[in-house]
């Protein structure tokens, strides 16, 4: 059973690992590519950090609770146990604000190409998009660091 509990273990950690190494990353080169003030830096590195998403945080996001869930029952954890709900709630939120931060990413990719193209700095649209993607991220990297403290902790609250 120790072996289970271990593969199944090493599956959700790994994948909690490149969601959180991913979105870190993401936003560093997103913010640094920004404060360039270079269009056709922004623009390629947009493009780039796309793709990352697409690979990696599709598949880390989709095994999380493939793991988890089959860990939790390994463990002998029940579902309605204080700190599953709550990390599987703040998972949720991480995963709308993980969806929007993308949509706002797709959009901040074309106003930046689009800019690059016509030999333009980047328009005041993107920097609101910008201000708005850096809080969203904020708010899913804490949730994130939330969910792995109560991973750690498992507090046993009623």
């Amino acid at each position: 059973m120790l072996d289970t509990i271990f593969a199944i273990k090493f599956v959700h950690m790994i994948a909690m690992a490149v969601m959180f190494g991913t979105w870190t990353s993401i936003a560093l080169f997103t913010v640094l590519a920004y404060r360039t003030g270079k269009t056709s830096v922004v623009a390629l590195t947009a493009g780039f950090v796309i793709k990352a998403e697409l690979t990696l945080m599709i598949a880390a996001i989709a095994l999380q609770p493939l793991a988890g869930f089959p860990l939790a029952a390994a463990i002998g954890a029940q579902l309605t146990e204080y700190w599953i709900e709550v990390s599987t709630a703040i998972y949720a939120g991480v995963v709308v604000a993980w969806l929007a931060n993308l949509i706002i990413e797709l959009r901040m990719r074309k106003v930046a190409q689009e800019a690059a193209l016509g030999g333009e700095p980047l328009p005041n649209s993107y920097r609101g998009m910008f201000r708005l993607w850096s809080g969203i991220s904020a708010a899913g990297l804490a949730g994130m660091i939330a969910i792995m403290a109560l991973m750690i902790w498992q507090p046993h609250w009623s």
